[in-house]
């Protein structure tokens, strides 16, 4: 009867452990950018808020008695506001609409560069992800 031959399963185990290696940066890599995505939802959610109530157009309201925010305040805040954002250095776009009177949308896009997929050749090295949030102001 013949023994098997355990070198080539020996040949394997180096495979093998690269393969676990990088299907584990993979993962970590993946791991960085829903990291991210759920920062930037965060920030548009929380810049939107703020603006629901910062934005207001004062002089309007003193003048005729009419809640509106303001475009062009709108824009100018949400600006400063994400800039002072835990992912300001990562922020490609911002966009700040005032679609209707009483009511902000925030779009946060964010450039996500990858840890280990740099090392891969042919692999992209960063991905996009962005966020929309909209909020409306309530006048009591």
């Amino acid at each position: 009867m013949k023994r098997p031959h355990h070198g080539s399963v020996l040949m394997l185990m180096p495979a093998g452990v690269l393969i676990v290696i990088l299907l584990g940066a993979i993962a970590f890599d993946l791991s960085v950018v829903f990291l991210r995505q759920r920062q930037t939802s965060s920030a548009a959610g929380d810049a939107a808020n703020d603006l629901a109530t910062l934005a207001v157009d004062e002089a309007e309201y003193r003048a005729r008695g009419t809640f509106q925010l303001s475009p062009r305040r709108a824009e100018e805040i949400g600006r400063r506001l994400l800039a002072e954002s835990d992912i300001a250095q990562h922020i490609t776009r911002i966009d700040v609409r005032v679609p209707y009177p009483d009511t902000v949308e925030v779009t946060v896009e964010v450039r996500v560069d990858y840890i280990f997929a740099k090392a891969i050749p042919g692999a992209r090295h960063h991905t996009e992800v962005h966020a929309t949030a909209t909020a409306v102001s309530a006048t009591g």
